[in-house]
């Protein structure tokens, strides 16, 4: 007997529904996403020899946070590195309708980082916020600039750690902003207390810190973002 295929329907459920489904989804399973990441560079180590030693670029972290989200949730899907055809660039995962349309745009995503920002040619160590002084975008700046997420009124960001404590990254990140808010580096942006990070002191997670922020566009509209930082040391 075929298998009946789920009816879809146009805006059968609200945005800001899906994207707090998300939210709870996440909040709820997050703090395994530490166990995981290691099975599945165990795996690699078994089974390719010609793996690095140790999984740590951003992208190979973000394809294995793609299978976990996926693996444990069965109402969305989870892209990574999700790209629009009008625009070049693209995110590191979109969140995707199974079961309502549009199908095909991402009504939340995810940008992801390092913390540290790794050494390389032109990297700058402020990358979570914003680069300084070139025409290159970090992390917070592109939704501000409305490079990310510029129809949407929530997203997350999600930080993997791989030295110091999160009450390191978040007194630093802070300070950050509090050096953009006495002086821009993006003469089309414009920095405020609001942008600053504000730890969720309920989410009491292993490995897991969480944290919230609102921000201004140069739309004139407000963002506010999630972020979830994951201790991979």
């Amino acid at each position: 007997m075929k298998k009946e295929e789920p009816i879809l329907n146009e805006n059968l459920y609200p945005i800001d529904d899906l994207i707090f489904s998300v939210l709870k989804f996440v909040d709820d399973n997050i703090e395994n996403f530490y166990n995981y990441f290691q099975i599945a560079t165990n795996e690699y180590k078994q089974h390719d020899s010609i793996i690095k030693e140790n999984l740590e670029q951003e992208d190979d972290i973000t394809i294995i946070l793609c299978r976990f989200l996926t693996d444990h949730n069965a109402d969305f899907h989870f892209e990574f590195q999700t790209k629009t055809p009008e625009v070049m660039g693209g995110t590191d995962i979109g969140i995707l309708r199974k079961y309502s349309k549009p199908r095909h745009i991402p009504f939340c995503i995810f940008e992801a980082k390092r913390l540290p920002t790794p050494i390389y040619q032109g990297s700058q160590s402020t990358e979570y916020v914003c680069y300084k002084k070139v025409k290159k975008q970090g992390g917070v700046e592109r939704f501000k600039t409305n490079t990310h997420g510029s129809k949407l009124s929530k997203s997350i960001m999600m930080a993997y750690i791989q030295k110091e404590t999160s009450l390191f990254w978040f007194n630093k990140i802070n300070s950050w902003i509090d050096d953009e808010i006495l002086a821009t580096s993006n003469a089309s942006i414009k920095w405020n207390s609001i942008d600053k990070l504000i730890e969720e002191s309920s989410f009491v997670k292993p490995k897991i810190s969480k944290y919230h922020s609102e921000h201004s566009r140069i739309s004139n509209s407000n963002i506010k973002l999630v972020h979830y930082w994951i201790d991979l040391t």
